[in-house]
């Protein structure tokens, strides 16, 4: 009994390693290096997810020449990183304080040069600590959809669909609002399958599907007569430019 005792707490403590979003992001930096930028630019770092502030500070020590960094990360992992601004948004039904996360990643964003590069720690919980309502939603109408999607029973992936097409970072969002520069994303999943559009609602990736489909979803689980009328408007509108792919991160 001794010996499978060993050998469990062995194998729960490899299971722990494995997962340290530090260690993960470590390992991940030192097998490839990041390219050196034009002269003159700037490596900007921004961490969204429950585990953004270890993956900062790993990164703060790892890549030289960071001249911002903006970690979000939920109220019960807040903690000063020296070198970083720390703010907190809500999970897992996004306030007005996420709400402020995500204005505050968008001007980070477009303080970007073309010669800078936006370095993006994104974990999961993203989706509600960071958002930014589409044009011509509120974050009300944002939070009455979560409230509707987390009593649904959806999975993650058509969740994230919905999420994605009401909002301004998601699905890929913030590679637009970082545009010309350059963006180098490190995702950890959390998520079966490692779909990384489901992961945060993927603000770095393509989106996952379109309105059409989030509409289709939503009246599907029989949630879409009871969403705002804003949203139902807004994902009832013709398909525009945003639900076409973005240019993918800088691999």
């Amino acid at each position: 009994m001794t010996g499978l005792l060993t050998t469990a707490k062995a194998l729960f403590q490899a299971a722990v390693d494995r997962a340290d979003p530090a260690r993960a992001l470590r390992t991940q930096l030192t097998a490839s290096p990041l390219p050196a930028l034009p002269e003159g630019g700037r490596n900007v770092l921004l961490a969204v997810g429950k585990a953004a502030i270890p993956m900062m500070r790993e990164a703060l020590e790892l890549i030289p020449g960071t001249t911002q960094a903006l970690a979000i990360t939920n109220p019960e992992n807040y903690t000063e990183i020296p070198g970083a601004t720390v703010i907190c948004g809500a999970h897992p039904v996004p306030d007005e304080t996420s709400a402020a996360a995500g204005q505050a990643a968008m001007e980070l964003a477009h303080s970007l040069g073309p010669d800078d590069r936006l370095i993006a720690l994104i974990s999961g919980g993203g989706s509600a600590l960071m958002v930014a309502p589409a044009p011509g939603l509120s974050l009300a109408g944002k939070s009455a959809v979560n409230k509707l999607l987390l009593a649904s029973g959806l999975e993650i992936n058509e969740m994230n669909l919905i999420r994605q097409q009401l909002s301004d970072t998601k699905g890929g969002g913030l590679l637009r609002h970082a545009a010309p520069a350059q963006v180098q994303a490190f995702i950890l999943s959390d998520v079966i399958g490692d779909d990384l559009r489901a992961i945060a609602s993927g603000p770095t990736v393509a989106p996952i599907g379109t309105r059409a489909q989030a509409r289709e979803i939503m009246q599907r689980a029989d949630i879409w007569d009871s969403a705002p009328e804003a949203v139902r408007n807004h994902l009832s509108a013709a398909e525009v430019a945003k639900d076409a792919p973005p240019r993918p991160p800088t691999p």
